[in-house]
């Protein structure tokens, strides 16, 4: 695993992210477009995707469908400037965090957080043995 993946088009609004989360001690990656993250994918696999609705012609849905082509446990969220209810239910569709798009770069720590530990709740469980199946 490769840490975070941040997917923007907005370049100042990238970096000030990049920066925070390097700042609270994450290992961030950023990709500018859907082309550069599907670039990065193909040689990584991050913990987790955040990405923009807004990637030119895709949106940040299709570049988590691609990260979880390759990793079905890749954590993901994706943002909006502006409330979607079509979104909203296609994240909640593909089990991905949906959210407006926060203010301050620092306002991704608590997301960040929660989804990450809820990804390792869910993968402690990964390695139990099954119950045997009784006929």
């Amino acid at each position: 695993m490769s840490g975070i993946l941040v997917v923007s088009s907005d370049g100042i609004g990238l970096a000030l992210t990049l920066r925070a989360l390097h700042d609270a001690g994450y290992q961030a990656t950023g990709a500018s477009s859907f082309e550069e993250a599907k670039r990065f994918l193909a040689n990584a696999s991050p913990d987790l995707v955040i990405a923009d609705e807004c990637l030119g012609p895709f949106n940040g849905l299709h570049i988590i469908m691609r990260a979880r082509a390759v990793d079905p446990e890749v954590s993901a969220i994706v943002t909006t400037r502006v409330k979607s209810r079509g979104l909203e239910a296609d994240a909640r569709s593909l089990n991905v965090e949906w959210m407006l798009k926060p203010e301050t770069p620092q306002e991704w720590l608590a997301p960040i957080s929660r989804t990450l530990r809820a990804e390792a709740i869910s993968l402690s469980g990964a390695g139990c043995a099954a119950a045997p199946l009784v006929h």
